[in-house]
């Protein structure tokens, strides 16, 4: 477990991740993607982790669960995971924001912004995750985060 001046450290140095993609499909869609627990069981999870169950409550003060199960990656030594959080700001079909607290580290809670824009050929989501402890943590999320929207990205190509 991290101390405080660990901690305070890693926030300090503004660790975080920004991802961008194209989706081929509505706002309305992406963001239902985000919202919809039988949207989020098809894509959310690294590529070796499956979601298998997803709770939602997409409203501020609302609270999400998203469970997993896979192969160990790196950061998630179990097969299985469980990310808990709740929503601090809900924008229908524009943004999310809202908690992050992974079961195999929680100490550490992040903060995830989903934004979506309208843009030629579908929605551009972009994402940024903020607010690790450490290096180590922000890696192995970027890791997640890049094989989920990837996808996502898939998901939508084939719908």
């Amino acid at each position: 477990m991290a101390t405080l001046v660990e901690q305070a450290k890693g926030n300090e140095q503004g660790l975080k991740i920004e991802m961008t993609r194209v989706i081929k499909a509505s706002k309305q869609r992406v963001f239902d993607a985000w919202t919809r627990p039988e949207f989020v069981r098809q894509w959310f999870g690294s590529e070796v982790k499956t979601c298998t169950k997803a709770e939602t409550e997409p409203r501020v003060g609302g609270s999400y669960l998203f469970a997993m199960r896979g192969e160990p990656c790196e950061g998630v030594e179990s097969d299985a995971a469980q990310v808990t959080g709740r929503y601090v700001k809900v924008e229908p079909h524009d943004l999310l924001v809202f908690t992050w607290r992974g079961d195999w580290y929680p100490a550490e809670e992040t903060l995830v912004t989903v934004a979506l824009r309208d843009v030629e050929g579908g929605t551009e989501l972009k994402l940024t995750h903020e607010r690790f402890e450490t290096e180590a943590s922000r890696a192995a999320h970027e890791q997640g985060w890049t094989g989920g929207l990837d996808k996502m990205v898939r998901l939508f190509e084939g719908s």
